[in-house]
């Protein structure tokens, strides 16, 4: 059986421990937090959203050992091809995408709904690993940074429309795995000035054209988040927009939440906030977590998340090519970014976003796309462990 195990489930071991730990902890917790939606929208059958989760979370599995096969080098044709594809899908959604939470980040394609970022996400991480790798024996210049920098901010830039955390979470990835990929301090201080200082300009355009009564979309949402969060009055009416009522009101009953979890919980499926929270299934299941299972599943949670990033940073020390080392890095920094992020929300650091918790979470695609990515990852260890043996053969 070990043996069988062995040949069928290739790579990292240890984060396939952590992918099935997550996957049956989330089973448990789905079941718990969807109870409310399913009397509200099945009418009381409870099991509808636990058997379409369970089936969701075994057709990702299904999906990283698919992915986990396949060589992880012929990712980088794929994704090159898929590349120049991403800014008319960003436009796509833009103007014909569905309208879900008062912003367009679906669009639906073959009856398949997707968000158009967790695409982008994937396919801009997996061609900046290969177009840093292949430029590992170049002197790195403006002239040899110039593709990088144009894609990363274009489509960051493009995403930030109507996803701005999204955008926020995959700009800080770029960053980090061109630090992993060599580039120069000084070229990444300047990028990150350049940044920082459009960000600025946006943001005062924004609060301009806020204090005017001006309505621009969802950066007015992005301003009233951050007005919520921050407890601050940005355009003096001391009158708080729909954004800010919504935040306000489940982080409030996310803080309940949190309070009643004490220190082990009040035991699985006994949640009361549930009841309450509009989004306990997504947003804030983490909120959920830790008032069924307390400080302990709180904790438990959080270290499977950092113990999976250890896992891709130690892979970059195993890895002989640099594309593989680096899509390990962005993959797994990316996955576990989110989480934090994600979890930092629900404990009420930061403002209202949207981002789930990556296999957690309920959502089909969603766990569909972050099973490739970790499938893209155990291939690099595979394909590694490969090598290691066929060279303690010779």
């Amino acid at each position: 059986m070990e043996t069988w195990l062995k040949d069928k489930l290739r790579g990292d071991w240890q984060i396939w421990f952590i992918i099935a730990v997550l996957s049956l902890f989330s089973i448990l917790v789905v079941y718990s937090a969807s109870s409310a939606l399913a009397y509200k929208r099945a009418g009381g059958n409870t099991e509808s959203y636990l058997l379409s989760h369970t089936i969701h979370l075994l057709l990702g599995l299904g999906v990283i050992w698919c992915m986990h096969r396949i060589n992880y080098t012929n990712f980088a044709g794929v994704s090159r091809l898929l590349l120049w594809i991403t800014p008319m899908l960003l436009l796509y959604t833009y103007f014909f995408g569905t309208t879900v939470g008062g912003t367009k980040r679906w669009i639906n394609i073959f009856g398949i709904s997707f968000q158009s970022s967790d695409l982008v996400r994937l396919v801009l991480i997996t061609n900046l690993a290969a177009m840093l790798a292949r430029r590992q024996n170049m002197e790195y210049n403006p002239k040899t940074l110039l593709g990088l920098i144009f894609w990363c901010g274009l489509l960051c830039g493009m995403l930030a429309i109507t996803n701005f955390s999204t955008a926020v979470i995959l700009g800080i990835t770029c960053f980090i795995i061109m630090w992993v990929g060599r580039v120069p301090g000084r070229y990444l201080i300047r990028m990150a000035g350049f940044v920082i200082g459009a960000i600025v300009i946006v943001v005062s355009i924004s609060i301009f054209l806020y204090n005017r009564g001006v309505d621009f979309g969802r950066g007015q949402v992005v301003l009233e988040r951050i007005e919520a969060f921050a407890k601050v009055d940005l355009n003096g009416d001391k009158v708080m927009g729909n954004a800010d009522r919504d935040d306000s009101y489940q982080r409030d009953q996310a803080m309940i939440a949190i309070a009643r979890g004490g220190a082990i919980g009040i035991g699985p499926g006994k949640s009361f906030q549930r009841n309450y929270l509009p989004e306990a299934f997504s947003d804030y299941i983490y909120a959920i977590i830790v008032e069924e299972y307390g400080f302990l599943g709180a904790i438990v949670t959080m270290f499977m998340y950092l113990w999976l990033l250890y896992r891709g940073l130690k892979n970059v020390e195993n890895t002989n090519r640099a594309f593989g080392g680096l899509l390990c890095v962005g993959l797994t920094f990316s996955i576990v970014f989110q989480a934090f992020v994600h979890m930092f929300i629900n404990v009420g650091l930061g403002p209202v976003t949207g981002q789930t918790l990556p296999l957690m979470s309920m959502g089909g695609t969603s766990i569909l796309f972050t099973s490739v990515a970790i499938g893209i990852v155990l291939s690099v260890t595979k394909g590694e462990h490969d090598e290691a043996k066929v060279a303690a053969l010779k």
